[in-house]
């Protein structure tokens, strides 16, 4: 915890890192993840700027942490369609209602924005967003191996070059409803992408 004198006020002001954490979250979430400046934050949270970098080192470790947060308070909603025992088509259904419809995905995801800004943040974000990007491969590449297994996925596509395609169109939508775009054009080319993997729906 770190206190300071608030320069109007003259109070003892603490900071609290874990709304620091939320708020610069939020920010990054909400807008375009590079035009989001530290001073802007330091002004919402009403603390200084070097009391948010002895907390979290740098705006590169601000950013990354606010990813972690994102990553920790959302991914097991994925997550849990994954371990929902249903055949494939069920479950691209389910990702499908999740990028389209979820509240969490309003504007968009935190991590697909990240992704896309790759070349423009700092070597901490960088690294957590690549290893994340590793991870829902795999993540993909494992459910559709076990769907194949199961006998209702007969693709012969390799599920790893199915999942990084799966990966792609889902951050390509959630980027579209980040960008306001109707949710309903977003189903329909989101299903026309996914009929590609697990084919047609009625």
């Amino acid at each position: 915890m770190d206190s300071e004198r608030n320069p109007v006020m003259g109070r003892p002001r603490t900071m609290n890192p874990q709304k620091v954490l939320d708020l610069a979250m939020t920010e990054y979430w909400h807008s375009d993840v590079t035009e989001v400046s530290v001073n802007a934050i330091c002004k919402k949270a009403e603390i200084s700027k070097p009391s948010l970098y002895r907390e979290f080192g740098s705006e590169d470790g601000l950013m990354r942490a606010a990813l972690d947060q994102y990553l920790e308070d959302i991914l097991p909603k994925v997550f849990n369609i994954f371990a929902e025992d249903v055949d494939l088509k069920n479950t691209m259904a389910a990702l499908i209602e999740y990028a389209c419809d979820h509240p969490t995905t309003e504007y968009g995801c935190l991590f697909y924005k990240m992704h896309a800004a790759r070349h423009r943040v700092g070597p901490q974000t960088r690294e957590r967003v690549e290893e994340m990007v590793a991870l829902s491969r795999t993540s993909f590449a494992e459910l559709l191996e076990s769907r194949r297994q199961a006998g209702d996925w007969n693709s012969t596509m390799s599920s790893e070059l199915a999942a990084r395609y799966l990966v792609d169109q889902i951050g390509f939508a959630l980027m579209q409803r980040a960008s306001g775009e109707d949710p309903e054009g977003i189903r329909e080319t989101l299903n026309l992408a996914l009929s590609a993997i697990d084919g047609p729906r009625a």
